[in-house]
């Protein structure tokens, strides 16, 4: 309210108009009076002050007259809007600035920084970050209905009271979310939480201190690394492969081993049987606590399902949390924790005397989601959209992205792409960026050894319309930051039409696609392709021949079924493939 800038001072040697109206500049143009709303009335103004409307009026007059105030008939007296809000000509400050204080040495300082969220995300038509949902499928209707059944007198009582008791969401949670991936548990053993970042708060509060040790995976999920540093702990980086976070003797002096076995984030590779075998013998042998985060189980779109080590194992080391953010929405921040009865009580004591309870409308919104079975038929629409999306996206890789060094997605919503060495991936980013196109570089998901030739992409927001481009797109940026060898770099001169089909007619090339998975193709004397990768059920056929000493191939389904004209260069015993433009896009070896 204007009258709070307003200071009247019966010792000032200046008027009662001029104190009045000094202030009244001096918050104007400190940016305290907004433009957009008319100020308040002269009739308040003077109740407020005590003291005669005509002063305001003159007041008002005077800064209109000067051109700080803008009157508008019927409406009031408005902010100049080509106003500069700098301090006037003559306008002394009151107060000398006081020094800045330098907070480095107040803070405890992390030794990670959180990415700066983007927050006009409509200029970038290619999302490929994580951390985002596809909105269109956000079930609004079904979502209102249980906002509004949740308001009605039966139902209301559950979260109007001061109570700390989400009995209904845990009961929901106990019987249709964990029994479908293999955990049965009393509720007494589950603790609803803002979301996965809050829950690894409570665990690092509980169960980490300097004194610690805790073994993470490298590279792996920044936010977890942040709650363990906050404790002053030491953290342990743990490799990642294909098979997983490697398990051997450095975790027996652990207290805590952190992972995301079933999704590894951010490489989405998936623990092995052995791995996971062998990481509950060491937790066994040298008496350590896992956390196991669970972060998009209800996602997993691919036939073979991985289950979370709480199902494989029923012991009490393991600490298990996961959340509603991939599924539903990241902004109904809701997760939970699945432990051992005396942790989970300790959770919510700590929770009631920190006042970080939960929002238990949204809990009990959610528990009627859980119950009525929307959140069932949700996941349902969500497997096939990210399914046929993953497609798409593996598609677009194996185009244009043919010799990336992609690993095997299995699970979740990302790609973990591997570049050639030598590539910088942070000025990948940043050049992406400026072309409407935002990814995750994969830099800053270690905490040490940071490796800049890795980046991740997420589909999980991204249109499935806009994957192609957004993928070739990329392509192109990449070329501009580490060139690809051209035709012209070859010694060998190109084939010609005679020389391709004497070359390949009735030959099995052997090659590998982005992901380093191997597949044959047979070439027939009649024109037939025949196309067999090593993943399981995928294979495909279409039709070669050879045009302008170009060989051209077309795919039934691979490779979205274009007609490509492909140079091919014979050298040191290998079949090197050059793309419209001339860019190396992969050698083949002919089979014995």
């Amino acid at each position: 309210m204007l009258y709070q800038f307003i200071h009247i001072d019966p010792q000032d040697s200046r008027t009662l108009q001029d104190q009045i109206k000094g202030d009244i500049a001096k918050a104007i143009f400190a940016g305290f009076v907004p433009k957009n709303t008319s100020i308040m009335s002269s009739r308040r103004l003077a109740e407020q002050l005590k003291v005669s409307r005509n002063t305001i009026l003159r007041v008002y007059e005077q800064l209109a007259e000067e051109g700080v105030l803008v009157p508008i008939e019927r409406k009031g007296y408005y902010v100049n809007p080509q106003l500069e809000l700098q301090v006037p000509s003559g306008e002394q400050q009151q107060h000398p600035a006081s020094q800045s204080l330098n907070w480095v040495n107040y803070l405890n300082a992390e030794h990670t920084v959180s990415d700066i969220a983007v927050k006009n995300l409509n200029q970038y038509p290619y999302l490929f970050v994580s951390g985002m949902v596809d909105e269109d499928l956000f079930p609004v209707s079904e979502w209102r209905k249980c906002s509004i059944q949740s308001l009605n007198k039966s139902n209301h009582r559950s979260w109007t009271s001061d109570d700390h008791d989400y009995h209904e969401l845990i009961e929901q949670i106990r019987t249709r979310v964990l029994t479908k991936r293999g955990i049965f548990v009393g509720k007494e053993n589950i603790a609803i939480t803002l979301g996965s970042q809050n829950s690894l708060y409570f665990l690092s509060k509980l169960l980490v201190s300097k004194r610690s040790c805790v073994a993470m995976e490298n590279p792996g999920y920044p936010e977890a690394l942040h709650q363990f540093q906050a404790r002053r702990a030491r953290v342990m980086p743990i490799e990642v492969d294909r098979n997983g976070m490697v398990i051997d003797e450095r975790l027996s002096s652990a207290d805590v081993v952190y992972t995301t076995p079933s999704n590894q984030f951010p490489t989405t590779v998936r623990m092995s049987t052995e791995r996971r075998k062998a990481l509950m013998s060491y937790a066994e042998q040298h008496d350590f606590l896992v956390i196991e985060d669970d972060f998009e189980h209800d996602i997993n779109f691919m036939e073979h399902s991985c289950p979370p080590l709480r199902c494989e194992y029923q012991s009490e080391r393991i600490i298990y949390i996961s959340s509603f953010t991939s599924s539903i929405a990241p902004g109904l921040r809701i997760g939970f924790i699945v432990a051992a009865a005396p942790l989970i009580a300790q959770i919510k004591s700590l929770q009631v005397r920190t006042h970080s309870l939960p929002p238990k409308s949204n809990c009990q919104t959610l528990a009627l989601f859980l119950s009525l079975g929307y959140y069932d038929v949700l996941a349902q629409k969500l497997l096939k959209r990210y399914r046929d999306k993953w497609l798409t996206m593996e598609k677009a890789m194996n185009y244009y992205f043919p010799q990336s060094g992609a690993i095997p997605s299995l699970a979740g919503t990302a790609f973990w792409v591997e570049y050639k060495q030598g590539f910088d991936a942070e000025r990948f980013e940043q050049l992406a960026q400026e072309h409407g196109i935002l990814i995750n570089n994969g830099a800053k998901y270690f905490s040490c050894d940071h490796k800049n030739n890795s980046f991740r992409l997420s589909f999980q927001s991204i249109r499935c319309e806009n994957i192609r481009e957004g993928i070739k797109q990329l392509a192109a940026i990449a070329k501009q930051i580490l060139p690809i060898p051209r035709i012209e770099d070859c010694a060998s001169a190109p084939l010609d039409s005679a020389q391709i089909r004497a070359a390949l007619t009735n030959q099995t090339l052997l090659t590998k696609d982005c992901f380093n998975i191997p597949y044959r193709i047979t070439l027939q004397a009649d024109g037939k392709l025949l196309g067999i990768s090593e993943r399981p059920n995928d294979m495909d056929e279409g039709y070669w021949w050879v045009e302008n000493h170009k060989f051209v191939y077309q795919w039934r389904n691979w490779q979205f079924s274009d007609i490509r004209y492909i140079t091919i260069v014979q050298e040191n015993g290998e079949i090197k493939r050059f793309d419209e433009q001339g860019y190396f896009i992969g050698e083949a070896r002919i089979a014995s």
